[in-house]
């Protein structure tokens, strides 16, 4: 049982913490393949240079859905337009969230349009921010999935400070990233709900909730 009285440590040094968050990742892609999850939750936090994120800046929802997974979540603090929105590689929010690598793109294509037939498996187009309020974001995706060896959980959610051109401008880095510029925010997708009639057993259920959990509170522990 995961009792609700265990904390975790308030002083714990910084190469631990990242290793915990590292680690928790692991956990979560692995549990992917053996659980049926049903909705995960990336916690986006401000990008900042160093080992870790800056404050949260929003939250988006992931459903799993027949075909693919229905987004729906808001994002304060955008300017107004349009912005590259993406699955990146890796769960890492370090550095900038530059360590979250690439986007994700398990068959190495090149970068296009969410609707596009060649794109990234992360490739997710564009949100807008409206002049003034929240950014809202309710999507559905039919490339991405919460489960099996494509799953996207312990991956990180990235938003970029420009516009994505979609594969469209002509060169390397509208090809790559489709020259969104910098990375605003990020924020790992972690497991919120899974089906209780598809677990093995009840170890994998308690990894499912820990590694969730040591994702957020080895972040707001700094």
């Amino acid at each position: 049982m995961f009792s609700s009285s265990i904390r975790f440590p308030i002083s714990i040094p910084l190469h631990f913490r990242m290793k915990t968050l590292f680690i928790s990742a692991l956990l979560s892609i692995a549990v992917a393949q053996k659980v049926q999850f049903l909705r995960g939750r990336a916690i986006l936090f401000r990008s900042r240079t160093g080992d870790l994120p800056g404050e949260v800046v929003g939250v988006v929802d992931f459903y799993q859905e027949n075909a693919g997974v229905r987004l729906n979540g808001s994002i304060n603090g955008l300017t107004a337009g349009l912005h590259g929105f993406h699955v990146h590689d890796k769960g890492d929010l370090s550095n900038g969230c530059l360590a979250a690598g690439g986007h994700y793109n398990p068959f190495n294509k090149n970068h296009g349009a969410q609707n596009a037939t060649i794109r990234h498996h992360g490739d997710l187009g564009n949100i807008e921010t409206p002049n003034s309020g929240p950014t809202n974001i309710q999507c559905r995706d039919s490339y991405l999935t919460l489960n099996g060896p494509m799953s996207i959980v312990g991956r990180a959610l990235v938003v970029h400070e420009k516009a994505d051109d979609l594969g469209l401008g002509g060169t390397e880095a509208s090809r790559t990233t489709g020259d969104a510029g910098a990375r605003w925010a990020c924020g790992i997708i972690a497991i919120m709900e899974e089906d209780p009639t598809a677990r093995d057993n009840s170890a994998l259920s308690f990894f499912s909730l820990s590694s969730s959990l040591l994702i957020i509170l080895a972040y707001f522990n700094q």
